[in-house]
């Protein structure tokens, strides 16, 4: 199975860096679809939430190691992407009966017409490299998108 280019799908307009902790798994979903709303990633931000509460309702998407893995599939996406957040701290998030800590969040934008294949592949790649402990410190260390692309790019090479 081929890995996909984070580079290509991780917006630099949705790359929000030491944010505030949210009060809830909730507010994390507001604050992110709007995002994606103000990028023209998605047209609405109430159809695309109803996508993320519906894929809560098949399994968790809390990742462990302080990394939550939000996604929806709905007509609101106009451009597949994902979002970043870094909290400053990390908050309560529950998911599925799942509750822990979560400083990172990844949320995923897919449209329609994206086919399972490629979401597949790109849940795939983001959660192996999530695995990796030299990830989270990027993550959790750089000061800009473009250092964390950039040190992606060299690290999934």
């Amino acid at each position: 199975m081929d890995t996909i280019n984070l580079a290509e799908v991780l917006n630099k307009e949705t790359c929000i860096l030491d944010h505030e902790p949210f009060a809830s798994k909730t507010e994390a979903f507001q604050f992110m679809a709007n995002k994606f709303k103000d990028a023209n990633i998605i047209d609405d931000v109430d159809t695309y939430i109803e996508s993320l509460e519906e894929r809560e309702a098949i399994g968790s998407t809390y990742m462990g190691n302080f990394i939550g893995l939000p996604h929806g599939k709905s007509e609101a996406v106009r451009i597949p992407a994902i979002g970043f957040c870094r909290c400053k701290e990390p908050f309560m998030y529950e998911s599925y009966g799942e509750v822990g800590e979560v400083k990172y969040i990844f949320m995923l934008a897919i449209s329609m017409d994206q086919g399972a294949d490629h979401y597949m592949r790109v849940l795939a790649t983001l959660a192996s490299l999530l695995t990796h402990q030299e990830v989270i410190e990027i993550l959790d260390q750089e000061t800009s998108y473009e250092n964390i692309i950039s040190k992606l790019q060299t690290y999934e090479k």
